[in-house]
């Protein structure tokens, strides 16, 4: 622990239920974790066998930053050996400082430098790696859903966007809110709002999926606005997944305190979403336009009567 200062993160004592899962299968197994960029303080857990590590989507082990090469370098994982390798990427792989020329044997707590993106490396049953975990997953998650915030979003969507530039693949997103969630917040009160936004959440989630490389993407952007990301995805392919969102968010049935009085029945609810559908183009400059592109369809599915995919 003498690399943390306690100035710059309390954890509460009810978090520590984390280290009560360092004797799972999981925490047995050793891991990567990213200290430069966007995403730092990510930890990459590391499976038995060969793994690849580059930006490519081709690679095992996705990491996107500055002089990091497609398929940039490998690691082994063998019983309690782990090898790392470089792929004779343009830029090198260092272990603390010194550059590879054949594969090299990792230790708990080596540096380990790929191009200019910085990891370290954890053995099994880390509480280090656990806490810088914890910490980027605080900073990448909205607390009031538990989905994805707005800064992951963006970060996932440029860096998901540079491959589909660099492969020709397909890319889309949906933009989507809540209907008349206002007036859910002014007769409910805002908590029922809140168990609204968390409910939603958890339908949609569903519909999605629960994720992995190359597969949708879902977060909240703020307030009642969310976005699926669909790397590799045409626009087809992502209107039938907005059409399912719509569909099980309109079959749903939210049970509310009904009113601000203090003492408050029971009152279904039934809420609806409206859908906007873009698909990344040659014609578009960055994220920003197609997020807009996206946006402009769903003010369409409003103008049209809400709970409608518009794409």
């Amino acid at each position: 622990m003498s690399n943390w200062d306690p100035s710059t993160i309390a954890i509460d004592p009810s978090q520590l239920t984390l280290l009560q899962g360092l004797d799972s299968e999981e925490a047995r197994r050793c891991s990567l974790v990213v200290y430069s960029g966007g995403d730092t303080g990510r930890q990459i857990t590391l499976p038995e066998g060969t793994s690849s590590i580059g930006r490519s989507a081709a690679a095992s082990l996705q990491i996107d930053g500055p002089g990091m090469s497609r398929l940039h370098a490998e690691v082994v994982v063998d019983g309690t050996q782990v090898l790392l390798r470089d792929l004779g990427s343009a830029n090198g792989s260092y272990v603390q400082d010194v550059r590879l020329t054949g594969p090299r044997p990792l230790r708990d707590g080596d540096r380990v430098r790929l191009g200019s993106v910085l990891l370290k490396f954890y053995e099994h049953q880390s509480v280090d790696a656990a806490l810088h975990d914890r910490v980027y997953r605080m900073a990448m998650v909205d607390a009031g859903t538990g989905l994805y915030n707005r800064r992951y979003l963006h970060e996932t969507l440029r860096r998901e966007l540079r491959q589909t530039r660099q492969g020709g693949r397909p890319m889309a997103v949906i933009s989507f809110d809540l209907d008349r969630f206002k007036s859910v917040n002014d007769t409910h009160g805002h908590a029922a709002g809140d168990l609204v936004l968390r409910e939603c959440a958890v339908v949609v989630s569903g519909v999605v999926g629960a994720g992995g490389p190359g597969s949708p993407t879902l977060g909240r952007l703020g307030g009642e606005e969310f976005l699926v990301l669909m790397p590799g995805a045409t626009l087809p392919v992502a209107r039938a997944l907005a059409e399912r969102l719509r569909a099980a968010v309109a079959g749903h049935t939210f049970v509310l305190p009904a009113g601000l009085a203090d003492s408050r029945p029971l009152v279904a609810h039934r809420q609806t979403i409206s859908l906007g559908v873009a698909e990344w183009t040659s014609a578009m400059l960055d994220a920003s336009d197609l997020l807009d592109a996206a946006d402009r369809r769903l003010y369409q599915a409003k103008h049209e009567g809400r709970d409608r995919v518009c794409s």
